[in-house]
């Protein structure tokens, strides 16, 4: 258990290391862009933000996660939006055959209080940090996640909450990729989630 914390740690890491060498590098792209120029009125479009994150696995363990979302900038800094979640997961073992479907919408409320570490560091280094509360229905299998005292055959919808935040980078007037660190509240006995729940996510 401690190795595979490890792993999953370094490969945190990795990953966050990457985002900061892509403010980096397009650090002078972005703020060229606005140098000498009026900034221009702020359409629609522009307060549109669409984006998601997904998940590929193959082996013995297959897991194959889509989730589209798409936002609504309510302000510069403060976004609301959803979106939906399928996850396919099959488990190919000798001693064990399973496969599943999981399914359902998501509603999310987002806040970056962090807009540019350039504010408070003396370089030019434009990623960020947003703190996010997420609402989560799963559609799931009673067979694999049954609760105690419950039919086990058939469905059932999983009701949960996230809170937590995330490290903005942006790598383009639009487009940015998110690393978020949210925690499941609720009873984890019956969830296919573990702390912290880590994601990716591409957004324009």
């Amino acid at each position: 258990m401690w190795m595979q914390n490890r792993k999953e740690l370094k490969n945190i890491l990795s990953v966050l290391a990457f985002m900061m060498l892509l403010g980096v590098f397009c650090q002078p792209t972005v703020f060229a862009e606005g140098k000498g120029k009026q900034k221009p009125k702020k359409r629609l479009s522009d307060r549109v933000y669409l984006g998601g994150y997904f998940g590929l696995q193959f082996g013995t363990v297959t897991d194959v996660l889509l989730a589209p979302l798409a936002g609504y900038r309510l302000t510069p800094r403060l976004m609301a939006g959803g979106g939906f979640k399928y996850e396919f997961y099959q488990e190919n073992a000798p001693y064990f055959k399973y496969s599943t479907h999981m399914y359902g919408p998501n509603l999310f409320i987002r806040y970056l209080f962090l807009k540019s570490f350039s504010n408070i560091l003396p370089v030019k280094f434009n990623g960020g940090l947003f703190a996010q509360a997420e609402y989560e229905a799963l559609n799931m299998d009673h067979s694999y996640f049954g609760i105690p005292g419950q039919d086990n055959n058939g469905r059932f919808w999983m009701n949960s909450w996230f809170l937590g935040g995330g490290y903005h980078q942006p790598i383009g007037r639009r487009s940015a990729v998110n690393l978020l660190f949210l925690f499941y509240l609720g009873n984890r006995e019956y969830t296919p989630y573990s702390n912290p729940v880590i994601r990716v996510e591409f957004g324009f």
